[in-house]
């Protein structure tokens, strides 16, 4: 029978890959408008963090943008653990998330990740 006490790291796991997907998706953000100089112009003032849902990127921007954005999960796992998940299928979740929300135009929200890693965390435990 599965334990109904709810593992304490599960929200430090959902806390840290919020800030990591905030911080990817500023870097892409970043990306996309430095694509087209009048975007600097035409963003007004919105934060790089949706950029995605103004303007979308191709693969290439994506995976450009992408690149490192996951390396500090492998070292985090490695010293702190959490919930008998992977470094590799934390960054698979972290990487098909920010992927399908720039495929979508649609907006990073905390709820939305917590589903996803939720659904990680039921396939290992």
């Amino acid at each position: 029978m599965a334990d109904p006490t709810p593992d304490p790291w599960e929200g430090v796991l959902l806390a840290v890959c919020d800030v990591l997907v905030v911080k990817a998706l500023e870097s892409m953000g970043k990306w996309i408008v430095r694509m087209d100089r009048s975007r600097y112009r035409m963003n007004g003032g919105r934060p790089y963090v949706l950029m995605h849902t103004v303007w979308q990127p191709d693969d290439t921007v994506v995976d450009k943008a992408l690149r490192g954005a996951w390396d500090v999960v492998p070292a985090l796992l490695s010293v702190h653990g959490c919930c008998g998940v992977t470094a590799g299928e934390v960054t698979t979740v972290l990487d098909d998330y920010v992927h399908d929300l720039v495929i979508t135009g649609t907006p990073h929200t905390l709820p939305e990740l917590g589903y996803r890693l939720g659904h990680l965390l039921e396939s290992v435990g």
